[in-house]
């Protein structure tokens, strides 16, 4: 075998590995499933690029023909660039962040696999062994997704009850799932072997089982018309029995989605989640998505032409979102594609983007009038459709250049092959340039990939230490921190948050209190930067910095720290006047200077406004403000107006039927074991310590064994 065609096996088994991104996830990173899956691509990505630069080199032929899909490609990545550099924060664009992984930097390694592709895979069927792969891979996504759904294994799901397979997020996992269906059926379609055959209808079942499991209702929706499309597409050329035999089904199909609703109330399923998911759809429920879109449109009109920059959501929605913020919480994507991109690209953006659909729909329809054409269509419908009430990610990514190169390579024929025109040798220069790439590739792979999951790797293995040796772990954070890399924003974040959560859920004691503000104050200038920067989640910046001012006025007893809590505290209303989290640390700051009713008022008025953190409940209001006076010291108040809180939330509960109320509710369950222990260990207070165990089981039946025990030990140190 010559070195070529070693060379080009190489290339094609690499590629077929890129469809097992999917499936990749593990405890390496801020996210165990986006970020790891980002660092597989990107790497195998920049090892194929490598070998494909050694490959043209040699022989012309594999390079990449233009055409209108590629070129369009080509002007989306452009114009992304474009804006980013007029933008809020090119850094952040280019780079993205550790969450998701994306950013810039993504969209150019999907370019260089979408060049890879449509160089080396030429004729159609060379096609299948890439389409083969990334089916199968998606059947073990679903088998994954199955043995979350009998409690085998969680691969990271973060829903107790919807699906997620290997994307943990079950809104990712639908919009996968629809784009390997359609393209699962695209291969039954052109498959000529009957075990094959057998395998892909296997995986159809397989797949569609985990995407109705999955209760994603934008995936649903789009299927449904990707379906739609095929059938109308191919209705001409179906038989007068088949043509019957369709339209039944179709009657069918809708006279059982219109009476689905009752059927459901009939067999008193409503309280079901699944239920609840079907019946939203019915009812036109889109959840928080208006809230989100609302701001996401105010700063599209700010920036109409050129957008914010990739990215920049996160800053868009911290600025213009009115709804609730609370700690740890954020909106960096609209949940919306097209709405996504005016936001960062403005016009330029949304038009750049709707091209690459216009071609690829333009070739498919002059050029595929057959089955397997009309089904490639309903894959970019289907995905079209559902991005309107969700957001691309690496999974969809692929799929979608996957299909796009199929499309370009098969329904567009260039005017001229490039002739076979290999090098025997090749020249000095050839070599030089090939070191020189190889040599930039080795340090991106390092300096973006290897240097910054060694630095989450503290993250990930000192966590385990925040129970038992707080102090630990924070040096194990802090060594992360210090490791200096291009995401070091985020790791200082993470820094924050963490340091943050261990001083609110300890009040400082254990130990905790002076080395997790003095880390706090150490990286203090780099929140300030952030700010300036515009580095994204200003509200999240501002938050730490509030709370690192707070902490350090509670521990260290300086007013200078709460003197720059309160200049702050106006450049972050400023801002942002309706984020709740501001009102609160407000109200917060004011009980630290004794100015009691001011801050019982702001810490009220921070609950009325966020709606996601409160839900309404003025329990939760009565817990914030004994929180505040805990800080404070003053034990007495605290405990009043927890009592209070926990007395308010008793009643409610009490009206609430038992399918609810029997539900578990972990940090709430916490809250009372708190304040009963408050009782007994300040007040010296047993009854008040037993009345609220007592109230607590009657109020969270689910906790009940817990609170018995609690109470168990508490009752036996009393009578000793």
């Amino acid at each position: 075998m010559e070195a070529k065609e070693i060379l080009i096996k190489i290339i094609k088994a690499g590629i077929v590995l890129v469809f097992f991104t999917p499936l990749v996830l593990g405890p390496f990173g801020l996210n165990m499933s986006e970020y790891p899956k980002a660092i597989f691509f990107r790497s195998l990505i920049e090892i194929l690029l490598a070998f494909y630069i050694f490959l043209l080199l040699t022989n012309k032929k594999y390079l990449p023909k233009l055409s209108p899909v590629f070129i369009l490609v080509l002007i989306f990545d452009a114009g992304l660039i474009v804006s980013s550099l007029l933008g809020v924060n090119f850094y952040r664009s280019f780079f993205g962040d550790m969450q998701r992984g994306e950013g810039i930097i993504l969209h150019l390694h999907l370019l260089a696999f979408f060049i890879i592709l449509i160089s080396m895979f030429k004729k159609r069927e060379d096609w299948l062994l890439p389409l083969r792969a990334t089916v199968v891979v998606s059947g073990l996504s679903s088998m994954a997704a199955i043995l979350q759904q009998f409690k085998i294994f969680k691969f990271y799901n973060v829903e107790s009850v919807r699906l997620s397979g290997t994307l943990s997020n079950p809104d990712f996992f639908g919009s996968y799932l629809v784009l390997s269906i359609f393209l699962t059926i695209f291969l039954l379609a052109c498959e000529k072997r009957k075990k094959l055959k057998a395998l892909w209808i296997s995986l159809i079942v397989l797949n569609f089982y985990t995407l109705i499991f999955s209760g994603t209702r934008a995936s649903w929706i789009g299927f449904a018309l990707g379906v739609v499309v095929v059938y109308f597409l191919n209705y001409k050329n179906l038989n007068y029995k088949k043509r019957i035999c369709s339209l039944l089904v179709v009657l069918f199909i809708s006279i059982t989605a219109l009476f689905l609703p009752a059927v459901i109330q009939k067999l008193h399923l409503e309280n079901n989640s699944f239920s609840q998911r079907v019946l939203s759809i019915y009812n036109l429920d889109i959840g928080n998505r208006l809230d989100i879109w609302k701001p996401a449109i105010m700063a599209f009109k700010d920036r109409p032409y050129l957008g914010w920059g990739y990215e920049s959501f996160s800053f868009v929605s911290d600025k213009y979102f009115k709804s609730g913020h609370v700690i740890g919480i954020y909106f960096d994507r609209p949940h919306n594609k097209i709405i996504e991109m005016l936001v960062y690209g403005g016009a330029m953006g949304i038009i750049s983007y709707l091209l690459i659909f216009f071609a690829l729909f333009y070739l498919i329809l002059k050029y595929a009038k057959s089955w397997d054409g009309s089904l490639i269509l309903a894959f970019f419908v289907s995905g079209f459709a559902q991005s309107f009430f969700s957001f691309d990610h690496i999974g969809t990514y692929i799929l979608f250049f996957l299909a796009a190169g199929f499309v370009n390579n098969n329904f567009f024929k260039p005017s001229a092959e490039t002739p076979e025109s290999p090098d025997k040798k090749m020249s000095a220069v050839k070599i030089i340039l090939f070191v020189d790439a190889v040599m930039i590739i080795a340090f991106v792979l390092y300096q973006i990939n290897i240097w910054p999951t060694a630095a989450t790797m503290y993250f990930v293995e000192y966590i385990k230490y925040e129970p038992s040796n707080p102090v630990r772990a924070l040096g194990g954070y802090r060594k992360g921190v210090m490791m200096n890399t291009v995401y070091d924003n985020d790791l200082t974040m993470a820094f924050a948050e963490r340091s943050v959560l261990l001083l609110e859920n300890s009040y400082g004691s254990g130990g905790i209190g002076d080395k997790a503000v003095d880390g706090l104050l150490e990286i203090e200038p780099v929140l300030r930067k952030n700010i300036m920067e515009k580095a994204g989640r200003p509200n999240n910046v501002y938050e730490f910095l509030l709370r690192t001012n707070e902490w350090a006025y509670i521990i260290k007893k300086k007013t200078s720290y709460l003197d720059n809590m309160e200049k702050d505290i106006d450049q972050a209303m400023a801002f942002n006047n309706s984020a709740p989290v501001f009102y609160r640390l407000k109200g917060e700051m004011e009980i630290l200077q004794n100015k009691n009713s001011d801050g019982e008022k702001d810490i009220n008025k921070s609950c009325d406004m966020d709606i996601i953190g409160c839900n309404g409940k003025r329990a939760k209001a009565d817990q914030m403000v004994g929180i505040a006076y805990f800080k404070k010291g003053d034990i007495a108040t605290s405990l009043k107006n927890f009592q209070k809180s926990l007395d308010g939330d008793y009643n409610d509960r009490k009206k609430l039927p038992y399918s609810v109320i029997s539900a578990p509710n972990p940090a709430w369950a916490q809250f009372i074991d708190s304040v009963a222990i408050m009782y007994y260990g300040y007040s010296k207070d047993f009854e008040s310590c037993k009345k609220v165990y007592e109230q607590g089981m009657e109020a969270y039946p689910y906790h009940k064994s817990f609170f018995e025990q609690r109470l168990f030990a508490i009752i036996q140190d009393h009578n000793r």
